[in-house]
């Protein structure tokens, strides 16, 4: 375990850093950010693990928020002569993708390779307890990475995330490379790698995600939006995240009963909601312009899952869901790492005839195709 972690915070340390990392031949990777504690999430730590091929090791944590350039970093994470070590990997690609325009490649993901060698928890902590008999300390998962500075034991908290990795990584490759897996992993990396961070949505399709949005009228609707709209100039005003301004519930309590007062704001939500008091006067305002907007409203965005099976093909998903489920069994991994529930229901959709036919289903997997492919043909069969 590393005594001390050397936060990089200046330039000329900071290309130093990447200078060398550029010779190491596999680098642990991790990222530490504030979204629990500002408007707009955004990375505050790098973690980095580098292994050199004479096996020497080297521990660092960059600073984002002091370091005004962090371009150089690009080098070293796109090389793919240097194997990236990350745990739950979609997270940090995105960030890093979204705050830096960083491509990271090629990776190995210890939680994509824990779920395929057939651990029972995919947890960084679960594997470094599985793997070494070290309980890692969890303490500060929700802390202000944002705030400076940081204690040494932050700092040993941050870096313990990349530390493992290198051992975890030689573990789960040979343990990989006997269950005859590494296609699979490989795939899994490769698309795992093209993850993008998502396009925003138009402020109304955010509001419809608001959990019980969907059963508004249209005219609660158009308050609710008012009322979101409001809550985000707050939020970023105030530098802080939307659910510690406003919560959902409290704005679709507001947009169901509309009051108009402060009076009957007290009535509507709890006494201490900050909508009922800090915020009154910009709730009441937002509540009012959204009664008196009579603008339509666009209908929903199609959604992009599967379409809905008719009543054969509902009966041949059934049989699908049971076959992936004991060939998940006899190999000792969890269901999804076989089929999850969107592919078997394409694949109910399209009724494959053959592998030609199976491949090009959507979501359908080269590895798929090859370790189960003429199971599943079977199933679509009437087999199986």
């Amino acid at each position: 375990m590393p005594e001390t972690t050397p936060l990089i915070a200046e330039p000329e340390p900071f290309l130093a850093l990447v200078e060398r990392l550029g010779g190491c031949r596999e680098l642990a990777l991790d990222t530490e950010a504030n979204s629990l504690h500002a408007y707009r999430e955004q990375v505050c730590l790098i973690q980095v693990t580098a292994r050199y091929p004479d096996g020497r090791r080297e521990n660092a944590i960059i600073d984002p928020l002091a370091l005004e350039d962090l371009s150089p970093l690009a080098g070293p994470l796109a090389d793919r002569a240097i194997l990236k070590l990350l745990h739950g990997a979609s997270y940090d690609i995105v960030c890093l993708k979204r705050d830096f325009n960083f491509a990271i490649h090629p990776i190995f993901d210890t939680m994509v390779a824990a779920q395929l060698v057939g651990l029972p928890r995919h947890g960084l902590a679960d594997l470094v307890d599985h793997y070494f008999g070290v309980k890692l300390d969890k303490r500060f998962q929700k802390h202000d990475w944002g705030r400076r500075p940081l204690t040494e034991e932050q700092r040993l908290y941050a870096i313990l995330d990349t530390y493992y990795l290198p051992d975890l990584y030689d573990r789960m490759k040979s343990e990989l490379e006997a269950s005859g897996r590494m296609d699979q992993m490989a795939e899994e990396m490769r698309l795992l790698e093209a993850t993008e961070p998502p396009e925003p949505l138009p402020d109304i399709e955010r509001v419809r995600r608001i959990k019980g949005a969907s059963r508004l009228t249209e005219p609660q609707l158009r308050v609710l939006l008012s009322l979101w709209r409001t809550r985000e100039r707050l939020a970023e005003g105030l530098g802080r995240p939307t659910f510690k301004v406003i919560s959902n519930q409290d704005l679709l309590l507001l947009a169901c009963d509309q009051p108009t007062s402060r009076a009957a704001l007290k009535q509507t939500l709890a006494p201490r909601s900050p909508a009922a008091n800090r915020f009154a006067k910009e709730v009441l305002a937002a509540i009012r312009d959204g009664l008196e907007d009579t603008t339509p409203l666009p209908p929903p965005a199609a959604k992009n899952g599967p379409g809905r099976l008719s009543r054969p093909q509902e009966r041949l998903l059934a049989r699908l869901k049971e076959w992936r489920n004991r060939t998940a069994k006899a190999e000792g991994v969890p269901p999804g790492m076989v089929a999850n529930n969107e592919l078997l229901h394409r694949i109910a959709q399209a009724e494959p005839a053959t592998l030609e036919e199976l491949a090009r289903v959507e979501g359908m997997r080269q590895w798929q195709v090859r370790r189960h492919g003429e199971a599943l043909l079977e199933v679509v069969r009437g087999g199986g």
